[in-house]
Formats: C-alpha cells, sequence, structure tokens
C-alpha cells in the first residue's frame, strides 16, 4: 500500500491573507469600501481593518475622500525599481557578450540591493580555471569591485550612513578593515572612474568593475571583469581597465545617460600582490 505525504505547508496564514487582499484591490475596478473588501475577501471585518491599516501605514495601501481603499503609491516605487532593472538588463546584454568575448574572463552585472551589490546578469569565461559567475550572488559593499564601485559613488551623506552601521569584517587577509584606508580607496575610485581589487572578498582572485549611470547621471550599477589573479598581470590590468570603462560607457548610452566632454584616460591600476588559490566567487 502507499502512504501519501503531504506537503509541508510553510506559508505565514496573515501573509496569505494579506497578499489576498491586495490582490483583491489590484483586480477591483474601483476603490472599495471596507464592508465590500470583508465581503469579497471572506475575512471577518476586525481582521481585513487591521491589516487595511497596516498597510496604508505603511503606504501600500490609500484611501480616497470618501474613505475608500485603493492601492498605494509605494508600488509605484517598486514597480520602477524592478523595471529599472529588467531595463538594464536588456541594455547591458548585447555589452557584456561583447565584453565576454574581448576578455575571456568571467562578467559581472551587479547593482546595489540594500547594503548589499547583488549580481543580476553574468557571463563564464571558457578559460578551465575561471571564475564562477553566479546570478543572484551577494557581496558586502565594501570588498570587491561591483561593491566598491557601488558604495564609491553614493552619495556622500548615504555612503557615511552606510559606513556607519555597517560592521567591516575581513573576509580574507586582504580584506581593508580600517575605514579611513577604506574611504582613500574611493576617494581614488572616483578620481580613476574605475576599481581594481586583489585577494579582497577572495585569495586568488583579480577584479576590474566601472560605474554605469542612468539618464540622470546617477551611478546605478557597475560592470565587472574578474579572473584568477595568475591572468592579471600589469599588462592586462591596463587593458581589462580600458574594456571596462568602454563596456560601462556602452551601457549607460543605452540607459540614456549623455557624457560631457572626451573621455578621460585611465591612469594606470597597481595590482596588489596575488595570492593563489581559493573560492572563486568575488565580482
Amino acid at each position: 500500500m502507499t502512504v501519501a505525504h503531504r506537503a509541508a505547508d510553510y506559508t505565514i496564514a496573515i501573509l496569505e491573507e494579506t497578499f489576498r487582499l491586495l490582490q483583491l484591490l489590484l483586480d477591483y475596478d474601483a476603490p472599495m469600501t471596507l464592508a465590500e473588501v470583508t465581503r469579497s475577501s471572506g475575512l471577518s471585518k476586525n481582521k481585513a481593518f487591521r491589516i487595511l491599516y497596516t498597510l496604508e501605514k505603511h503606504q501600500f495601501v490609500e484611501r480616497n475622500p470618501e474613505g475608500a481603499y485603493r492601492l498605494g503609491v509605494r508600488f509605484l516605487h517598486f514597480g520602477q525599481h524592478v523595471q529599472d532593472r529588467l531595463d538594464m538588463l536588456t541594455a547591458a546584454r548585447p555589452t557584456l557578450d561583447w565584453l565576454a568575448a574581448q576578455t575571456r574572463e568571467s562578467i559581472f552585472l551587479g547593482v546595489r540591493d540594500g547594503d548589499e551589490a547583488l549580481c543580476i546578469d553574468a557571463r563564464q569565461s571558457p578559460h578551465p580555471i575561471r571564475l564562477y559567475a553566479k546570478v543572484g550572488q551577494r557581496a558586502p559593499l565594501y570588498a570587491g569591485a561591483v561593491p566598491k564601485v557601488l558604495l564609491a559613488f553614493m552619495d556622500d551623506a548615504e555612503r557615511t550612513s552606510l559606513l556607519d552601521r555597517t560592521e567591516i569584517r575581513p573576509l580574507t587577509p586582504s580584506t581593508i578593515t580600517e575605514r579611513a584606508d577604506l574611504e582613500q580607496i574611493l576617494r581614488e575610485i572616483r578620481l580613476r572612474g574605475v576599481a581594481v581589487t586583489a585577494d579582497d572578498m577572495d585569495e586568488g582572485v583579480h577584479s576590474v568593475a566601472a560605474p554605469i549611470r542612468n539618464a540622470d547621471g546617477k551611478v546605478t550599477a557597475a560592470v565587472s571583469i574578474a579572473g584568477p589573479s595568475e591572468r592579471f598581470d600589469a599588462g592586462a590590468i591596463e587593458r581589462y581597465s580600458r574594456l571596462a570603462v568602454e563596456a560601462a560607457r556602452r551601457i549607460s548610452a543605452e540607459m540614456g545617460y549623455r557624457e560631457a566632454g572626451a573621455a578621460r584616460r585611465i591612469p594606470r591600476a597597481a595590482a596588489e600582490p596575488a595570492v593563489r588559490n581559493g573560492r572563486w566567487s568575488t565580482f
């Protein structure tokens, strides 16, 4: 006899009810009164009111002058955030392919997500020894080339606030943990327009990244070239710095950014000493 096992249900009941109310407001043609919400959802009047009150407090729901409920403006921010990422992926795809072909190293496209950097697209190196390119990986903003670019080009007040609340922990012996030293490197990244990191997130790994700007000129992403340190000698770093800047320029142009003046020369970037072996995840 076969015994059927019921799959475990890890959902949270109150969240399920909240999502049901939001879907109800989305599907309804007009703002809904509390009585209509209660009748359509099957929830008690008290529970429906408390959920709606909480959603209204956080601007996910709002009431019109007659007191009827509708979706709030907070969803506009969420929608724009998602749309920006979708636009970024579409705009960046041809350039990431081009950069991967030019370098034959792993390529990463990263954005800021809260207090972390998030990889939203990547290309895998064809080399047998390579950096593993994984979409969805996260990293602290104080280590790695893409994270440091994102941190360097944040507004001064926002960057200060983030560093104030961040515990800078050593990820490797080469991770910069002194805040004054980190801030000096961030200044150099802003001046140079490119970040070069070695061994600070993973030992034996180099990464080169450049900032991507949106139509308003704000840095919203970064693109990087990363791989084992043995392939990143001074000549390679110089070449990859220029390629990363060119890739960032192309993607920025696709996002609507128009650069004023001629392209700036990228100074030769000094690489840190290589440490071999380690896990390949830096971006």
